[in-house]
């Protein structure tokens, strides 16, 4: 419009911070030398030189946190979110993280700090495949790839092998030599008939597959596993039940919140909500505002429907009541002219009897005069 009317379109402002600003600021945050910032940042392709945005000092925080292993800045304050990450993740037997979450923004930081305490606690372990370190291999060199995607590329090895040194990762071997996503769903096909598995995966196409595929051995009938003598004199009742074996797909979110992948079994569309322990085919929300409205419907053309059986009921009583009173005051019509009839009938037959008492009074009377 601008351009049409003469007039430049307004240059848009970004904030901007030197670079000595910056390394300033992070020097006094991760309370290191100044040439030390630099040096870790100049190890993964950034020079800090001029004037800088000011919207790149978070990807600079990722770096030296990586490179450090220290994200305690990434940890949750919130309790009750604690408590909620814990419940989620509790009930996996294992937990897959591919490619896409972790070099997704800084929301593998967020989550691997909050999920640490959790996993050392409950004994499980983040697995990441040797495919998904291939892959990040890729990507750090490839030049379609933007500067963030190729800084997060080759940062986040580097904070991989340092959760696995504490405990927190494991990176598996599982012999994939086609396409990952492909693999990965022949893996849970195997692995989820014994175990509950949860897959962190930003692909909602690989996301969809990894549903339909629960789906699909939720329906296969339950194989219960053979355990050892010991085992079964020593486990907890509870154990020995077992419980039910489920397959489960997150995308990581900001602050690294899990979201589920669901798919609608009324419009066969994904969709992403809080994690919660059902089924992955539900009603999204618009399908279920349209039931909702279907179902108003429907009671509204029952109701009517009902009033107009009510109704025609009513009429059908109303017309009965009708009859009845006809047919009562026709059965009382009946019975008056029974009555004049009877009373006719008296009075013919009287008269048939004095007649002729008459008459032959009437002869006698004559023969007296004569």
């Amino acid at each position: 419009m601008a351009k049409f009317m003469g007039r430049r379109a307004p240059a848009i402002k970004v904030e901007t911070i030197s670079a000595d600003n910056a390394l300033d600021v992070l020097s006094s945050e991760f309370r290191l030398g100044k040439e030390k910032i630099a040096s870790i940042l100049r190890s993964v392709g950034i020079t800090v030189e001029g004037a800088k945005a000011a919207s790149e000092l978070p990807l600079y925080r990722e770096v030296i946190a990586c490179k450090l292993g220290e994200c305690s800045r990434f940890a949750a304050a919130d309790d009750a979110y604690l408590e909620m990450l814990d419940e989620q993740l509790r009930s996996f037997d294992e937990i897959y993280v591919d490619t896409a979450p972790i070099i997704q923004l800084d929301y593998f930081l967020y989550f691997v700090t909050n999920a640490e305490p959790i996993l050392k606690r409950r004994k499980k372990k983040l697995l990441i495949l040797e495919k998904t370190m291939e892959e990040l291999h890729g990507l750090k060199d490839n030049p379609e790839k933007d500067l963030e995607v190729r800084v997060r590329a080759t940062i986040r090895p580097d904070l991989i092998r340092q959760l696995a040194k504490r405990g927190i990762v494991r990176i598996g071997d599982t012999g994939s030599t086609g396409i990952a996503d492909d693999h990965l769903v022949s893996l849970f096909r195997q692995v989820g008939v014994n175990k509950s598995l949860l897959l962190i995966t930003q692909d909602r196409g690989l996301s969809e597959r990894i549903v339909r595929l629960a789906q699909e051995l939720e329906k296969q009938p339950k194989v219960a596993k053979a355990l050892p003598w010991w085992k079964k004199v020593f486990r907890r009742e509870e154990e020995l039940s077992g419980h039910e074996h489920h397959m489960v797909v997150c995308k990581l979110v900001e602050e690294g919140k899990l979201k589920r992948c669901y798919i609608c079994p009324e419009c066969n569309e994904s969709y992403y909500d809080d994690l919660h322990d059902c089924e992955g085919l539900v009603l999204c929300g618009r399908c279920y505002l349209d039931l909702k409205e279907q179902e108003a419907r429907q009671v509204e053309v029952n109701k009517k429907k009902r009033e107009a059986e009510l109704k025609a009921e009513e009429e059908r009583q109303r017309k009965l009541e009708e009859e009845e009173k006809r047919l009562e005051a026709e059965r009382s019509k009946q019975t008056v002219a029974q009555r004049l009839e009877q009373q006719r009938k008296k009075l013919l037959k009287i008269g048939l009897i004095a007649l002729p008492i008459v008459l032959l009074l009437l002869i006698l009377l004559l023969l007296i005069l004569l």
